[in-house]
């Protein structure tokens, strides 16, 4: 059996990824996208872990399709916005409780409370959750960037620019030439850890405007556990609504 956790490293088209190795009595290796995002890689129990990533580079064409593979369907499958669907903030799962009236949304008593003219209508209820994801993003996100900055030493003394936030289609965050950060807000859906994964990634092209190795060297020194989270936000995909 393979060790608790055993995870190999590498990168793909520039990207670093975790791929999770699982031991077994085989004589060959082979590679899936399991059904949580993550690849896996089954190996012979006593293959020397560093073969490991060369085969991942020797597959780097076949991993990166069958990633963008598992995106897409990720990304086209129906999100619910029926009475008692699953609807997240900030890496929590609630129920949606659906009532009639004046559109409104709480987030109380454990649950996603919605009021709208057509609780049946689904673009409706969509619609005005995303209005409350909008709120929220701008009352969190550039408080917690900030608080990040002032962390970072190459900020020190800088006054940074609140960032821009928007609905972004497929990026989670983005950094302008001229400082300007820009900011998913279907962010606040996920767990703080991988917000806070983007948020630094962000504020590190603010001294390295490239994903090289000085900025994998900035990132790894304000987030030592930048790798995991990295595999675990490929697993997300940016929340979009459901809009009439």
């Amino acid at each position: 059996m393979s060790a608790p956790g055993e995870q190999v490293q590498f990168e793909l088209d520039g990207q670093p990824m975790a791929c999770r190795v699982l031991r077994a009595r085989r004589r060959t290796y082979a590679l899936r996208v399991a059904t949580d995002g993550v690849l896996e890689l089954r190996v012979p129990q006593r293959l020397s872990a560093a073969l490991l990533p060369d085969i991942l580079r020797r597959h780097r064409r076949w991993i990166a399709g069958q990633m963008q593979r598992h995106a897409e369907h990720a990304a086209a499958a129906p999100v619910g916005f029926g009475h008692g669907s699953a609807q997240r903030y900030l890496g929590e799962s609630y129920a949606l409780h659906l009532a009639r009236g004046p559109t409104r949304v709480q987030l109380l008593d454990g649950c996603f409370q919605v009021a709208v003219p057509a609780p049946d209508d689904a673009a409706a209820v969509s619609l005005a959750l995303d209005g409350w994801y909008r709120q929220q993003a701008g009352a969190v996100l550039p408080g917690r960037l900030a608080a990040l900055a002032a962390d970072l030493p190459w900020l020190a003394g800088h006054a940074l620019p609140p960032p821009r936030v928007v609905r972004l289609r497929s990026r989670w965050g983005s950094c302008a030439a001229s400082g300007r950060i820009t900011l998913n807000l279907g962010l606040v859906l996920l767990a703080p850890a991988l917000v806070d994964y983007v948020l630094l990634h962000e504020l590190c092209h603010l001294r390295q405007m490239n994903h090289g190795a000085r900025f994998y060297a900035l990132l790894e020194a304000a987030l030592p556990d930048h790798r995991s989270r990295r595999a675990a936000l490929r697993r997300e995909r940016p929340w979009q609504p459901q809009l009439p």
